[in-house]
Order: structure tokens, then C-alpha cells, then sequence
């Protein structure tokens, strides 16, 4: 039977007074700044492929002398891709929806005019268009490389489409304002032996100082890991006093075991690690299969 520290309430609630005592703790989604609950994300992520077509537009400069790819159509399954040269138009449609772009808007150069095009299709499956152009521009020393990149997507089917909109809408609107208190920390990143020694004692460390500069709602963490058997901080909206703490418990991170917390007498090769004596993988304490499983590399 679980006991009250094992059960989610408990990590809710843990979670929950450690993101109000700092801040910064609280997980947010480090592009839109956000806390999301994710509890729709597995059945959009299914319901996506079905409800749209996604083409990825990649844009390459070519030799004026190199006119290789000068395909203008291609079609695969419902989907038709034209590119009218003259026009300097991508069409992207089907028996359902229709894409114009203006490849003014993608071509990062201000004078050029289109070779022509080829579709592949990436590991996933996705179709890639990629647009060959050249540039007249006398000034232009460019020749070759990508010059611009778009994503587009088309519509499959009306009513998967219909269904994937309204469920992510109710993801966003409804259920991210609802589902607030976090369930974890960004603390529970790092290593349990570090967060034992000394984890607590840095965000306290951290808030103290961000109160100083006023910027203790502003500070964002976007990620905490091991690397190379030290600790691996990286922040948003930091200053220069705040990178002292950092390194301070960068050095200490070295010198502490990463399982309990205990000074380090060891450092591991391979996955390179700092250990205890009781903690460090030999091989009087392991069988070669679970050793195989820690220092795969």
C-alpha cells in the first residue's frame, strides 16, 4: 500500500508550496512562457495526421547556370502542387482546401526568379517542397544555401479538422486554466543527490538575490540537467550575480554524489559521473548486464 508521500496528492501539493515559495520553479513551457497540463496532447497528437496534410517549404539558391530542377508539378495521393514561375505563386491544394503563397514572402533575396522545384519526403513522412531559385541581383554575391522556409498545412478531412480544433481549443481555454497547480517542479530536473545536498539551498540563494533586483517574477528557468558529471543550469532574464550562483553550485555539483547527496570519492568514466563509495557502479556491486545499462554511452 502506497503511503501519503507516494501518492500524487502529496507530489501535488510538495509542488505546489515549492512553486509559491520560488517562483521560478513553477514549469512553464519555455516558447509561450506558460504552464501547460498536457492531458489532450496524446489524442491531438493522434488526431493531427488525420485532420491535415503539413508541407514543409524549404527555399535553396542555385548557380544561375545550374537549371537542373525545373519541375513545376507534382501530385500524391489528393494533394496537387503547382509552382506558376511567372507569377512567382505556390499552389498547394486539394478536393478540400487550397493554399496560395506568394514566394516573395519566403525567398529571403530582393531580386530573383524561380528555376523550378522537387518534392522528397522526410523520415517521417512529411512532403517536403523544395524551391529552387537564383538571384539577379548584380550586388547579390549569394549562391548557394537556404534562403527562407515556411510550414503550411492543408486541410484532410473537414471532420477530423473540425474535431482537432475544437479539442484544442478546449486544451487551451478551458482545461490549461483549470489544471494550474503543477504536479512537478523544475527542480526535479536535477540529479537526487544534488537536489538533496544543495538544491533547496540554491533556489534560496537564486530568490534572494532576484528580490534584490526586483526580478523575481521575471527570472525563468528553461532547463537543469547533468553534463560531463556537473550541473547544468540555464535560465532566462539572468544577470551577472545570478551566474555566480550558478557557478558556485556548478563547482559543488563536481564534488557531490549524484545518488545520495554524500561528498564524491569517485568520478566515472564513460557516463561520466561523480559517486560515493557506496554509490559508485564497480563491478563487485553489479552484474556486467546492469552495468551495461548505466555506462551505455
Amino acid at each position: 500500500m502506497k503511503t501519503f508521500k507516494e501518492t500524487k496528492l502529496y507530489k501535488v501539493l510538495e509542488s505546489s508550496w515549492l512553486c509559491l515559495r520560488f517562483p521560478f520553479l513553477y514549469p512553464r513551457n519555455r516558447f509561450d512562457g506558460k504552464h501547460h497540463h498536457y492531458m489532450l496532447n496524446h489524442i491531438l497528437w493522434k488526431l493531427h495526421p488525420s485532420a491535415v496534410t503539413t508541407f514543409s517549404i524549404t527555399t535553396n539558391v542555385q548557380k544561375a547556370e545550374d537549371n537542373t530542377y525545373r519541375h513545376s508539378y507534382f501530385a500524391f495521393l489528393n494533394n496537387q502542387i503547382i509552382l506558376k514561375k511567372d507569377l512567382g505563386v505556390l499552389v498547394i491544394q486539394n478536393y478540400i482546401d487550397k493554399k496560395e503563397i506568394q514566394l516573395k514572402d519566403i525567398v529571403n533575396l530582393k531580386k530573383f526568379s524561380v528555376i523550378g522545384m522537387e518534392v522528397i519526403f522526410s523520415i517521417s513522412g512529411t512532403p517536403v517542397i523544395r524551391l529552387f531559385v537564383k538571384t539577379i541581383d548584380v550586388n547579390d554575391t549569394t549562391n548557394y544555401g537556404s534562403v527562407g522556409s515556411r510550414q503550411v498545412e492543408l486541410v484532410a478531412d473537414k471532420l477530423y479538422n473540425f474535431m482537432y480544433k475544437v479539442l484544442s481549443w478546449i486544451d487551451k481555454k478551458i482545461l490549461d486554466n483549470i489544471f494550474i497547480l503543477p504536479t512537478y517542479t523544475e527542480l526535479d530536473a536535477m540529479e537526487p543527490g544534488w537536489r538533496k545536498a544543495f538544491g533547496i539551498q540554491m533556489c534560496k540563494d537564486i530568490r534572494k538575490q532576484l528580490w534584490k533586483e526586483g526580478n523575481l517574477f521575471k527570472y525563468r528557468i528553461t532547463q537543469i540537467k547533468e553534463k560531463w558529471g556537473e550541473l547544468c543550469w540555464y535560465d532566462a532574464c539572468s544577470s551577472t550575480e545570478i551566474y555566480k550562483i550558478i557557478e558556485k553550485y556548478e563547482e559543488i555539483s563536481r564534488n557531490t554524489c549524484i545518488i545520495c547527496g554524500k561528498p564524491a570519492t569517485k568520478m566515472s568514466t564513460g557516463w561520466i559521473c561523480p559517486y560515493c563509495d557506496e554509490h559508485y557502479p564497480d563491478s563487485t556491486k553489479t552484474s556486467d548486464d546492469e552495468r551495461y545499462k548505466k555506462w551505455k554511452i
